[in-house]
């Protein structure tokens, strides 16, 4: 007797929301780094520290929501056909893998540029950092998210009881904190003498220490949990996701305010904003026919401009850089051209490749985003 197939249960409210998720990361690489460089409209008052506050609070909260996501929806799959458990395990990480090197090639201009300015230097710490930091976070321009991915998702998939679940959830919680003061709080070290805080900052400063895979991990297991019980009914549940924001805000403008903000990974409040978040967002059923076309698109092009846009800004600033006069970032305001063109960019060019990939030679095209 053959066996069914099993019908997975599909979620396009997820699939809009990774959308929304890429169109947020896109503006956390190119508008906190424009106002940034070209010191447009920022003072020490406080409605600018408010405000850059809240722009990263809500700009940051993307990147771990597509850990989620990710995690949630593959752990579903394994949970409703776990004799395939590693099956399915060996092929999302395959096809991260094939991702991490189709963006690399893509990228290969910007690496080579980068290395060569290293050794052309003769600075050869720099390119034992450069290294480094590609082993630890994964090559350079963003593929970090990949290796992250593929590290947290191997080690949550081994915990198989109730017992291990909750140990990874200590370990991944405090390497969660610490990862916290390698990040909003690293502020604290620099301003310290003693050799411990030292040590930390020279690591930090080495390893450039950001959202990767000490923070990572915390999502991954978030998204395994939610897979088991999907939604945890909690009264007013709906209420803690604003005043789990607020908190991130307020969090990000004491830290800011005070001086020991360095970097906006992680923080604390975090975790706790998304899983009210997406307590919420899996609690929403809703089953329409056009609504499931318009999400999956939305879909692909998300991922497609998670991994397109570092490189598009980093040839745009290239590009632009290398005349002398960069007039994006002079003029914080011109910024939302490079990100309406980024995004309209996306669009044609993931609709580009899925038209390409029905050809037989070309097929790989569709596993780029």
């Amino acid at each position: 007797m053959e066996k069914t197939a099993i019908q997975h249960k599909y979620y396009p409210i997820l699939d809009i929301v990774r959308f929304i998720a890429a169109l947020f990361i896109i503006g956390l690489h190119i508008f906190p780094e424009g106002s940034t460089e070209a010191n447009v409209g920022l003072d020490n008052s406080i409605p600018t520290f408010i405000g850059l506050s809240f722009l990263y609070a809500i700009l940051r909260a993307a990147v771990p929501v597509f850990f989620v996501i990710s995690s949630f929806l593959l752990f579903k799959r394994i949970n409703d056909n776990p004799e395939q458990k590693w099956k399915f395990i060996g092929q999302f990480c395959l096809r991260l893998l094939f991702l991490y090197i189709f963006w690399y090639i893509v990228s290969l201009p910007i690496t080579i540029r980068d290395i060569t300015g290293f050794v052309s230097q003769g600075d050869t710490n720099g390119l034992v950092r450069y290294i480094v930091i590609t082993l630890w976070k994964g090559a350079p321009r963003g593929f970090w998210f990949l290796v992250s991915l593929a590290f947290c998702v191997v080690i949550t998939a081994m915990c198989c009881t109730k017992r291990s679940m909750i140990v990874l959830t200590i370990i991944a919680g405090l390497m969660y904190v610490y990862g916290c003061f390698n990040n909003v709080y690293f502020g604290i070290f620099r301003l310290s003498d003693d050799p411990v805080s030292k040590a930390l900052l020279f690591v930090g400063d080495y390893l450039e220490l950001s959202f990767c895979h000490l923070e990572a991990l915390i999502f991954v297991v978030l998204g395994k949990i939610l897979s088991m019980h999907e939604t945890f009914k909690i009264k007013g549940n709906i209420f803690y996701i604003p005043l789990a924001f607020i908190l991130m805000v307020a969090e990000l403008f004491i830290t800011m305010y005070v001086g020991v903000f360095v970097r906006p990974d992680a923080f604390f409040f975090l975790p706790i904003f998304i899983f009210f978040l997406m307590n919420v967002l899996l609690s929403i059923n809703v089953q329409n026919d056009r609504l499931n076309v318009i999400a999956r698109k939305l879909k692909k092009v998300g991922s497609f401009s998670y991994l397109f846009h570092i490189q598009f800004f980093y040839y745009l600033h290239w590009i632009f850089g290398s005349t002398g006069n960069n007039i994006f970032l002079e003029h914080f305001g011109l910024l939302v051209i490079p990100y309406i063109v980024c995004v309209l960019l996306c669009f044609g060019l993931q609709t580009l490749f899925e038209y390409l990939s029905r050809y037989k030679f070309l097929r790989f095209l569709k596993n780029s985003y």
